[in-house]
């Protein structure tokens, strides 16, 4: 399984259930290049902060929440590429993971791969990644610098690099 998140310099991903930092255009159509066509998993979270909400176009979207069923209102029209789940077992094949924290640290010893952009600033937030964390299970295998940030795929390391 794999995550596609970003965060600001200190780990933080989220600020009052959004993205603390203007929208980062090369990301975001990186992010829809690597997850159209594909299976995403989000918390309810994540799911509300799309807006209306809605799900994203071209994806199955998987919605993982606590919540007692019948909370999420998904439309009819919806209804064929959003999947409400509320237990870990229940949730289908998953491509992407993207988003939120809770989900990501729910999941975490299940992520093989990271892509995260990693933004040079540092922004207000209230929801953040341990960098520790992903310092310590994780190695960065590519790297890309960008003008605000650098885009970086992290894989897991294996039982010998730990």
């Amino acid at each position: 399984m794999k995550t596609i998140l970003a965060c600001e310099k200190n780990g933080g991903i989220g600020y009052q259930g959004s993205m603390p930092w203007p929208k980062q255009s090369k990301d975001l159509k990186r992010f829809k290049e690597l997850t159209t066509d594909t299976t995403v998993l989000m918390g309810r979270g994540t799911w509300e902060a799309t807006g209306m909400p809605k799900p994203l176009p071209n994806r199955k979207n998987v919605v993982l929440t606590t919540a007692p069923p019948g909370t999420i209102d998904v439309s009819e029209a919806d209804a064929d590429n959003v999947i409400v789940v509320n237990k870990i077992a229940d949730l289908p094949e998953i491509d992407w993971i993207i988003g939120g924290a809770g989900v990501i640290g729910s999941l975490w010893d299940q992520i093989d791969e990271l892509h995260l952009s990693h933004l040079f600033a540092e922004y207000e937030c209230d929801t953040s990644i341990d960098l520790d964390d992903l310092n310590r299970d994780f190695y960065c295998s590519r790297s890309q610098l960008n003008m605000t940030h650098t885009y970086e795929i992290w894989k897991r390391r294996t039982e010998e690099q730990l």
